[in-house]
């Protein structure tokens, strides 16, 4: 077993990666560790977050208790829950939304737009019907935890949805009983110096929380990220190499968005910044670059088609989705590796189902040459 997927397994047996939660913090140890292996000495970075605590979430009606998952970001309702006629459109009552595996609007950005709709059309809450290739359930990054919407929302796997689509136009109630508490969250920072003091230095960042084991989603970055780390540190470049693997992926980046505040104006002085995203090495994945110029997408351009890796490209400038559209928005420059894949959410995404070593090497060696083209 190479250490790429030796770390893998290890992040997958974890847990559930949500951010905060036990897993999450044990890969916070975890990873101080393995780049402490690698000669890397690390350090935490504390930050505060509203963590949802969940009581009930279910839909009933007849003699029917559908589970289900409430988007982090919802309205909660109390014990006994909101009641109304299920309807497939618009208006009053609890509104139902149904997507395929393959529909991507069902985790964009826009559909707050359409809650917001179904809120002002008398909607008392929103079930959304979606879930991977083989209809266990997916879940939704949540756009706005720290300012949720006014409706309830809840997620149900398209396996258990079957009874709930046949009920469209009987009245069914819905529970979301919870409520949120202040709680910490850790991300792993730290860094490797140059031999010019004086150079600005370049960031290396990935993600680690997410909704279930994560094996394809986190950890072909987290293998990617420790692999170039310890590379580095055996032959540092001209400028230094900062590391920050963050919490708070699925809400909104919450932990790199502390990150970038703890650096304050020194985040303006960071010379580029490479941002290992989700799906890195992912069997059947949707594989997208992204890079902030001209210089860096080719040198991103240049690195995949020498590894024969194939990987669609925002235009210049677009940073696409994930972390680096945090860069972006402090005008930053970067290069991103971004992506999904059919389990992409699920907790169906594990290593032997979701990993392909072969692409992963590849990325691997990929990432390794833009980090160094950074570091001149």
């Amino acid at each position: 077993m190479n250490d790429a997927e030796r770390r893998i397994r290890a992040y997958e047996e974890m847990g559930i990666h949500r951010t905060g939660r036990e897993a999450d913090h044990t890969t916070t140890w975890w990873m101080m560790e393995e780049l402490r292996q690698v000669g890397v000495e690390a350090d935490w970075q504390t930050w505060r977050f509203p963590r949802v605590e969940i009581h009930d979430a279910s839909i009933r009606f007849g003699g029917w208790d559908i589970p289900a998952v409430p988007t982090y970001d919802c309205a909660f309702t109390d014990h006994r829950g909101v009641s109304g006629v299920l309807r497939r459109d618009h208006g009053p009552g609890i509104v139902v939304w149904e997507f395929a595996h393959d529909d991507q609007e069902r985790m964009a950005a826009g559909i707050y737009s359409s809650f917001e709709l179904a809120r002002q059309d008398g909607a008392e809450g929103v079930i959304l019907v979606m879930g991977d290739p083989d209809g266990e359930i997916v879940l939704r990054n949540a756009e706005r935890p720290l300012d949720p919407i006014e409706l309830p929302v809840l997620q149900v796997a398209p396996n258990h949805a079957g009874p709930l689509l046949d009920a469209v136009g009987s009245e069914i109630t819905m529970i979301v009983d919870g409520g949120r508490v202040d709680a910490p969250a850790d991300n792993v920072v730290a860094g490797i110096p140059g031999t010019d003091p004086d150079a600005e230095p370049v960031v290396l960042m990935t993600p680690k929380s997410g909704w279930f084991t994560c094996a394809a989603e986190r950890g072909g970055g987290i293998a990617v990220w420790l692999e170039v780390a310890g590379r580095t540190a055996a032959n540092p470049g001209r400028r230094a190499l900062n590391l920050v693997a963050s919490s708070g992926h699925e809400l909104h980046h919450l932990g790199l968005d502390h990150y970038i505040r703890e650096l304050g104006d020194a985040a303006h002085d960071v010379h580029a910044w490479m941002h290992l995203g989700a799906s890195i090495g992912s069997r059947n994945g949707q594989a997208r670059f992204a890079a902030s110029d001209d210089e860096l997408f080719e040198v991103a351009r240049r690195s995949l088609n020498e590894l024969a890796i194939e990987r669609e490209a925002f235009p210049v400038g677009n940073s696409g989705f994930g972390e680096a559209r945090n860069i972006g928005e402090i005008g930053g420059r970067f290069v991103s590796f971004l992506g999904g894949h059919p389990y992409f959410h699920s907790p169906q995404d594990v290593y032997d189902r979701c990993i392909d070593p072969e692409s992963l090497a590849r990325h691997t060696d990929a990432a390794e040459r833009i980090v160094r083209h950074m570091l001149q």
